[in-house]
């Protein structure tokens, strides 16, 4: 009922002074209770030895009845007290406000039986016969050593009792008032202890709910003060830890969502508890998927096999992995425990690293080195051969050696032309050799491949054909390096085409560029093989190119130019009609 602490403080202070104010007020009543009986037992003492004096001789009078009678109507009179004298056996000898005659025997009454006993006999009672609250006081009348009676004298209780109600009404006002002043007292003052609490409480609730900026402005010294000051350097010092970490959360946020390797913490009963975007897609992994074990989304049994067993050691794993499902990758695997307090693992962290590249260029390297040993060996096999025949003898017939020198003439133009082909493509790939952009004259690129080639083409007997618009808009790009992507081309268009063929060079506009197209009509490129093209000496008719004179260099110079420049090229082909080889330079800006 009383939830707010203002209310109760209110309520607490009301009952505070009305229970200070009723003890002390029942307190003052009850010692004015105790003056007034006190007085006037006194007074009824005073006046009953009197009393007892005055009627001590009549005691042994022949008419003491009528003298007592006549005496205690007297004395009643002039001590405004009801005298009454009774003999020794509780017969009523006199009374000042009854006859005698008429009371009943008072030996048993508590005050006289107390004067027997203690020679004092004091009691508050109803009188039977006044029907009133009434002091009784009664002493023993004793002569010669004997008790020949007793003097009783009695007031009313009227007065005490009306002033103690009056007391009693006195106080009950006085604690209205008290408990209207104690109210408003009480208020104004829980109003103003409680007001830097509710300060404080609203404080600590802004700081349940993340805001730090309210502060309470309390300038008492006193405990409520000093918890005021420990709230704000509370709150401050949880608005630079929380920032802190806010700062440092955000930065490991940044970290994970950039990084190229996977990172996935896991919990140790083997829920994923973080996974950041790069491991989404090494796995390939909805992220609608985490926040679940990892068996459910891991869908390798090596890989979780892995985790589990890290889990469980609380060991550091390492493995490379081939993962089939769904693309084919090659991923490298590390797996550490995260210790929590008392070295107890909560976890693991693992990283991923997507190494199917790695893979392919050591593949590739590997190959590479196995084609340009193999590539150089055969020319040098060939002059190492032919030189020890002609040393053997061979010089002696003119038309042998002849034949022999021609023929290591050729294989050492083949062989500076592969030596040539490599220092081209690695200063490419070096990027040491920038391209210098330049407005291109397609047409006139295009026309001086026709003289270029007019010797091969005519040794062959293949028509070339140029289509250009003379006015074609000029291509930006290296001039001298697009020469040579043509050329390659145009090269190996020539060499594959059969006898009397046709070869076909385009170049057209389009939205976005200009478009160069390389068109043979030789026996065409298996569908498997066209992705393999471009890669250093492959072939895909290795003794038909060897003949041909190739290095099995152009196409990947071709593939490398044309990176450069920020493009890619293209080809397509159908068996026994021939290829196409197509590329898109910008126009000139």
């Amino acid at each position: 009922m009383l939830k707010s602490l203002k209310m109760k403080f209110t309520v607490g202070f009301i009952a505070l002074a009305l229970l200070s104010m009723l003890v002390s007020g029942v307190y003052l009543i009850k010692v004015l209770d105790d003056y007034f009986i006190g007085n006037l037992q006194d007074k009824l003492l005073v006046e009953a030895k009197l009393v007892r004096e005055m009627v001590i001789d009549e005691f042994g009078s022949l008419n003491r009845s009528s003298d007592i009678e006549k005496i205690t109507g007297n004395l009643g009179n002039v001590t405004s007290t009801r005298v009454t004298v009774i003999d020794a056996n509780g017969v009523v000898l006199g009374d000042s406000e009854q006859l005698p005659t008429l009371m009943e025997n008072h030996l048993r009454r508590p005050e006289i039986q107390q004067a027997i006993s203690e020679g004092l006999g004091i009691a508050k009672r109803e009188s039977t016969t006044l029907n009133t609250q009434m002091m009784y006081l009664a002493l023993p009348v004793e002569k010669d050593g004997e008790i020949k009676g007793f003097v009783r004298l009695a007031l009313p209780m009227t007065e005490i009792t009306t002033a103690l109600s009056k007391l009693w009404s006195m106080l009950f006002i006085a604690l209205l008032m008290a408990t209207v002043i104690a109210g408003v007292l009480g208020f104004k003052l829980s109003q103003r202890l409680t007001k830097p609490i509710q300060e404080m409480t609203a404080a600590a609730q802004n700081i349940a709910g993340g805001d730090f900026s309210l502060r309470t402005y309390t300038t008492s010294q006193d405990e409520i003060g000093k918890l005021g000051q420990a709230l704000n350097q509370m709150a401050q010092q949880l608005k630079e830890m929380i920032d802190e970490v806010s700062t440092g959360k955000s930065k490991l946020e940044t970290v994970l969502a950039n990084m190229v390797s996977g990172v996935i913490f896991l919990r140790e009963d083997g829920k994923i508890d973080l996974i950041n975007p790069a491991a989404l897609k090494i796995l390939e992994i909805e992220p609608k998927n985490v926040n679940r074990h990892q068996i459910e989304i891991i869908n390798n049994y090596q890989l979780s096999t892995l985790i589990d067993t890290a889990l469980k050691t609380h060991k550091a794993a390492k493995d490379d992995l081939l993962i089939l499902s769904p693309h084919e990758k090659n991923i490298e695997v590390n797996i550490t425990p995260i210790l929590g307090k008392g070295n107890t693992n909560i976890g693991a962290v693992m990283v991923l690293h997507d190494i199917t590249d790695l893979r392919k260029l050591e593949t590739m390297r590997r190959d590479f080195v196995a084609n340009v040993s193999h590539e150089l060996k055969t020319p040098v096999t060939s002059l190492k051969g032919y030189a020890e025949t002609l040393l053997d003898g061979a010089l002696d017939d003119p038309e042998t050696a002849r034949e022999f020198v021609r023929i290591i003439l050729t294989e050492s133009e083949r062989l500076r032309m592969l030596v040539d082909d490599l220092l081209e493509l690695s200063r490419i790939e070096s990027g040491k050799d920038s391209v210098e952009w330049q407005k291109i004259d397609v047409s006139a690129l295009l026309h001086s491949l026709e003289v270029k080639f007019r010797p091969q083409l005519e040794a062959r007997q293949i028509e070339l054909t140029v289509v250009c618009s003379e006015k074609l808009p000029y291509a930006w790009g290296d001039y001298s390096m697009i020469e040579q992507v043509l050329t390659n081309l145009t090269d190996n268009a020539i060499k594959y085409s059969a006898i009397r063929e046709k070869v076909k060079i385009v170049a057209s506009e389009k939205s976005d560029g200009i478009l160069f197209e390389v068109i043979d009509s030789g026996p065409g490129i298996p569908e498997h093989d066209l992705p393999r093209v471009f890669e250093r000496f492959y072939r895909v008719d290795k003794g038909r190119n060897r003949k041909q004179g190739g290095t099995g260099l152009g196409l990947a110079i071709v593939k490398h130019i044309l990176e450069t420049h920020g493009v890619g090229i293209q080809v397509e082909s159908t068996l026994g009609r021939g290829s196409r080889f197509y590329f898109m330079l910008t126009k000139k800006p």
